[in-house]
């Protein structure tokens, strides 16, 4: 085929445009999307609107491209219109929960249970929130492993947001046996809460006498204290580590379950 009968052909020339715009919408999708996410560095902005709006315009914009190049080929877009519609009834029949996970992340942006940024907890799962897309969200756990939660799962069941309150209480349970001095101990526990840099000072740290157990023989000291929320697991082991270092230097024992022993 020679040049001018090519240019003659109007279904070749109508075929070469439509593959065009499929090319510009498949490639411009992406690019958009990339553009949106770049203003996160813009104060004031949420990043989950973001990433929410970037995967929508991704998706919209090649939906469209398809449709335009359809229309450029000749196809009647009245019909096409009706059948985007049954297929789209059919889809959303099938497709049922995803459309419910579609109008949960649009419940999360709205009513901002979380943000991108904050520790949150459902159910099993916990993490720091890293995006929230169409229809699911991304956590990143406290051992560095991605998971992905369906949104829908994150409106129907309740959610901990650790990252919603500057601080954040500590509570570390201490078992002694009853053979022990558990009031010196409370003294020195006090005193190590007190000299702790990342415990706040208000509300002021205490230890309680919690739980006997069974037998009687031993008990459990409630250390209770609060920290800012950024720090808490590194107060939380620091923690840890000097009480297990002051029980150490006391000598004390573990409680002994006699009716384990006697078993």
């Amino acid at each position: 085929m020679t040049w001018e009968q090519f240019l003659h052909n109007n279904f070749l020339i109508k075929l070469l445009a439509a593959t065009v715009e499929l090319m510009v919408g498949y490639f411009l999708g992406p690019f958009i999307k990339k553009q949106i996410l770049r203003l996160h560095n813009r104060k004031g902005v949420d990043e989950g609107v973001l990433t929410f709006t970037g995967s929508f315009a991704n998706i919209f914009i090649r939906i469209l491209a398809v449709i335009v190049a359809l229309g450029q080929i000749g196809v009647d877009m009245s019909v096409a219109v009706g059948a985007f519609s049954a297929l789209g009834l059919g889809i959303s029949l099938a497709l049922k929960d995803n459309m419910a996970n579609v109008a949960g992340g649009l419940e999360i942006l709205v009513t901002k249970p979380f943000k991108v940024g904050d520790y949150i907890a459902c159910d099993s799962l916990e993490g720091t929130v890293q995006t929230v897309e169409i229809m699911f969200t991304t956590l990143v756990t406290f051992d560095n492993q991605e998971v992905v939660i369906p949104n829908a799962t994150l409106i129907a069941n309740p959610v901990t947001n650790y990252s919603a309150l500057p601080t954040r209480r500590i509570v570390i349970l201490v078992p002694l046996s009853i053979q022990d001095n558990y009031e010196a101990f409370r003294k020195d526990l006090l005193e190590v809460l007190q000299k702790e840099s990342g415990v706040l000072a208000d509300p002021a740290p205490k230890t309680i006498v919690g739980d006997y157990t069974p037998d009687g023989m031993g008990i459990q000291i409630k250390v209770l204290c609060y920290c800012q929320t950024d720090n808490y697991w590194d107060v939380l082991a620091d923690l840890k580590d000097k009480i297990e270092q002051l029980r150490k230097a006391n000598a004390l024992n573990p409680p002994v379950d006699l009716v384990q022993v006697l078993k």
